[in-house]
């Protein structure tokens, strides 16, 4: 068959189709209904935030809020998990399987039309075998046909795969948010332990100096041997501390490995302190946008959409249900006549049935329905609710840090201090030993406080920019890169 004539069947396709659906389109379309979806009371969202922040700080996330920190390792890795991650790999096909659904969905608003073209004879041998048989003579015929059931609720179900589609759109987005989140505080949280094996080799160091006047003293008789005995076992703590934190950072290094999809037999990264890691500004915009800037709270806001469309597909239960048919049929002896003019015999059939007794079924199945209705809705309150709450939460805890984060820098300074007058009154005998063993637990105690505090400032703010969306925006569809890149 020559492209010309393929053309003109598909165009023939076409108008049978339009004779056959025209009218069931519009009779199925005009069952559109608008949903019934409860809406938050106006003391759920806020007017304004309580919590203080910068005022010249950046508003909401971008979607490369990584970069803020300013760090060069932390950018790559995060672009390695992006591309690399088994969980966000994972997202990519459950996105395109979910955009595969919803078109389905759509499709299924329409008939669907099943068209055949035939010619020839058919004649069965003594074998039993059948053949079509080609003459001048055999006769063509086109044929189509379609069954549309279940018109009313057509609608409403391809609303309900729409909001089912948001919602596995925004659990994607929020994984990969919690994954890229997940990635950049591990890889902190092995800078903080390098920190600490770095502060430990320095209170062992401060410990074996003291240990060696305290011998000194001892051997002179000047103190007890129990002081000797002391600082020993402070030494061998520090000793065994370090031990300890070398375990640490491999297990930390193996979290980070499984997140970019490697062993971590070869794996490291070259950063080694968190001291020139930037704790960024951030501020938030006006409480109601938050609703579509996090993932979570779009997809609670999503399963609250299914719930009404299910409310409304039972209620549609007690109305008629309207299926139609038809087919269309046409024949010529001649192709070229059968393309230019076919001779078309359509019939249209309708049914309509009602379900008259069940025993209640049906509403039952109402009842229980806009029950689950008003679960989803205090479910979706209550993500709404957590979503604020956290928020001011982290907007007063990250103050909070900052300020105990110059407190902890100046008691570093001073416990230095201390300790280092401490040794040295202790070597010339005027301090005893009890007071150099305070200093030096002091001085130990505060290096570690100085490192707990930088890295709860860095997960806050990680934490922070989830709670903002981390730059994700369900009305913008160029967000979704977040998930799909």
């Amino acid at each position: 068959m020559t492209q010309i004539e393929t053309h003109s069947i598909n165009t023939i396709y076409k108008n049978m189709k339009n004779y056959l659906f025209t009218g069931v389109l519009a009779l199925g379309l005009s069952a559109c209904v608008s949903i019934d979806v409860p809406e938050l009371a106006d003391t759920d969202v806020p007017e304004e935030w309580l919590g203080p922040f910068a005022e010249d700080a950046e508003v909401w996330p971008t979607l490369i809020w990584w970069e803020n920190f300013q760090d060069d390792e932390l950018n790559s890795i995060v672009q390695s998990v992006k591309q690399n991650n088994l969980d966000l790999q994972n997202n990519r096909r459950n996105l395109e399987a979910a955009q595969i659904a919803l078109r389905e969905a759509g499709f299924n608003l329409l008939p669907i039309p099943a068209v055949r073209i035939g010619t020839g004879a058919l004649y069965t041998d003594n074998l039993g075998a059948s053949e079509s048989v080609n003459s001048p003579n055999s006769p063509i015929d086109l044929t189509g046909s379609f069954t549309y059931t279940d018109i009313i609720s057509k609608p409403t179900t391809f609303e309900g795969a729409l909001a089912d589609f948001q919602s596995r759109r925004a659990q994607v987005a929020n994984t990969a948010l919690n994954t890229l989140g997940t990635a950049a505080s591990a890889y902190f949280q092995i800078l903080l332990i390098r920190d600490q094996i770095l502060a430990a080799q320095q209170n062992l160091e401060n410990a074996e100096a003291i240990g060696e006047i305290t011998q000194a003293r001892v051997d002179a008789g000047v103190v007890v041997p129990i002081n000797a005995l002391q600082q020993q076992i402070a030494i061998e703590q520090q000793r065994t501390n370090i031990q300890s934190l070398q375990q640490n950072e491999l297990s930390a290094l193996s979290s980070l490995a499984l997140i970019l999809g490697r062993t971590v037999q070869e794996f490291d990264i070259d950063g080694d302190s968190l001291e020139d890691i930037l704790v960024p500004a951030l501020r938030p915009g006006i409480p109601s946008d938050l609703l579509r800037r996090r993932p979570d709270l779009v997809q609670a806001e999503a399963d609250l959409q299914r719930s009404a469309v299910q409310v409304e597909l039972s209620r549609l239960n007690f109305f008629p249900s309207i299926s139609l048919t038809g087919s269309a049929n046409a024949s010529s002896s001649s192709l070229s006549d059968l393309l230019s003019a076919p001779d078309a015999l359509i019939n249209l059939s309708a049914n309509l049935s009602q379900l008259l007794l069940d025993n209640g079924a049906r509403q039952r199945d109402l009842d229980q329905n806009r029950l689950a209705l008003e679960n989803s809705l205090n479910i979706y309150r209550r993500s709404v609710l957590g979503a604020f709450n956290e928020v001011e939460v982290l907007l007063s805890n990250i103050q909070l840090l900052d300020e105990l984060g110059i407190v902890a820098q100046r008691l570093l300074a001073q416990a230095e201090e201390s300790f280092r007058l401490a040794e040295v009154r202790y070597a010339e005998g005027v301090a005893d030993f009890q007071t150099v063993l305070t200093a030096q637990n002091t001085l130990f105690a505060q290096r570690i406080a100085v490192l707990n505090n930088k890295i709860q400032q860095l997960n806050s703010m990680v934490g922070f920019y989830q709670a903002l969306g981390g730059g994700w925006d369900a009305d913008d569809e160029a967000t979704m890169s977040i998930a799909s890149e």
